[in-house]
């Protein structure tokens, strides 16, 4: 990863670790909400690709009742490029994953789950519409599907990559 200082402006608003930690935690405590199973941490480095490409994320109807592997049916186009995406998203998931353990926001298991933790957040009540908000609610209904699409390898074959 490059360091603060030469990251383009907009790269560094939008992937800055406390943003990208805030839908990471919202994935997965709706995913939560809606199983018992373990949130895997591989699951981790599909998020950020699917909520925060455009694109894709204006697909998603944050009502809808359609399971992922429907939607991904009915959305085709939403996997051209999502490898690269994915690939390229790493580093900045790695570096969210080490800004939420350091805040203790999150907590890797020995087996490889990942729950999320309490911790005192910024109300983000400015951010109630608008882009942010879409982003926030849009990875809340991934979580959702995540949590009832199946396994791991599942969820990774349906997007058309590998963990």
């Amino acid at each position: 990863m490059k360091s603060w200082s030469e990251r383009p402006e907009e790269v560094a608003n939008l992937l800055n670790p406390a943003f990208c930690g805030e839908i990471i935690r919202r994935c997965i405590r709706k995913y939560y909400e809606n199983t018992e199973v373990p949130f895997q941490y591989s699951l981790i480095f599909l998020i950020l690709p699917i909520v925060l490409h455009r694109g894709t994320r204006e697909k998603i109807q944050s009502s809808t009742r359609k399971q992922m592997h429907v939607w991904i049916q009915e959305n085709q186009k939403v996997r051209i490029g999502f490898a690269a995406r994915a690939k390229n998203l790493v580093p900045v998931t790695k570096e969210t994953l080490a800004f939420l353990m350091q805040l203790k926001a999150i907590h890797i298991n020995k087996d490889g789950s990942i729950k999320i933790t309490k911790y005192k957040k910024t109300n983000l009540a400015s951010h109630n519409d608008g882009e942010i908000a879409d982003i926030l609610k849009k990875a809340e209904t991934i979580g959702k599907w995540f949590a009832n699409a199946g396994t791991t390898s599942t969820i990774y074959t349906m997007w058309g990559v590998k963990p």
